[in-house]
């Protein structure tokens, strides 16, 4: 039985400071799934109910704030920078297909990237793909950016390998 290690979910509750920081008067959605659902499952259904059945399949934005004129799509990320810039493009394009936000389809849409610090290739591949590159991280964020090379240091994979030994004697491989 492999031993796995819990992932910290560190976005979720930074994107939802993020947003009660900057956007706080307007609607938002945390985990806002996009892209259509298929014909004969609405037909079959119903689109009420074939939304709720299709929801794990459909990819999901971190937050979807509705301001006045546009619709702004939030991708927070503390490290895997690639992955933020290249989905936002991908949720863009399937907002105009997306059945709950129908009523915004005249919207323009906004695409985000927060990031714990400003990042230059960052800044610059965002601004050639329409990516607005924010940083701004709360206290917990910035400790966990600072945290990220220290698996690296001599001790931590000293500390690393006595732990793994460890669940291999208890039997665990």
């Amino acid at each position: 039985m492999p031993y796995y290690r819990l992932r910290r979910e560190i976005e979720p509750k930074w994107v939802s400071e993020y947003v009660l920081a900057h956007y706080a008067q307007y609607p938002v959605r945390h985990g806002c799934p996009l892209g259509p659902i298929p014909p004969d499952i609405v037909r079959e259904q119903g689109l009420g109910k074939a939304i709720r059945m299709y929801r794990p399949w459909r990819p999901e934005v971190d937050a979807l704030v509705v301001l006045p004129s546009a619709l702004l799509l939030i991708e927070a990320k503390v490290q895997k920078f690639m992955d933020g810039l290249a989905k936002l493009p991908v949720y863009k394009s399937l907002v105009p297909q997306t059945p709950e936000l129908e009523a915004y389809a005249k919207y323009n849409i906004v695409m985000r990237l927060l990031v714990p610090v400003e990042i230059p290739w960052v800044k610059t591949a965002g601004a050639n793909l329409g990516v607005e590159v924010h940083a701004w991280a709360t206290a917990e964020v910035l400790k966990i950016w600072e945290e990220r090379d220290q698996g690296w240091t001599k001790e931590a994979q000293f500390n690393r390998e006595r732990r793994k030994q460890a669940m291999r004697d208890l039997g665990f491989e």
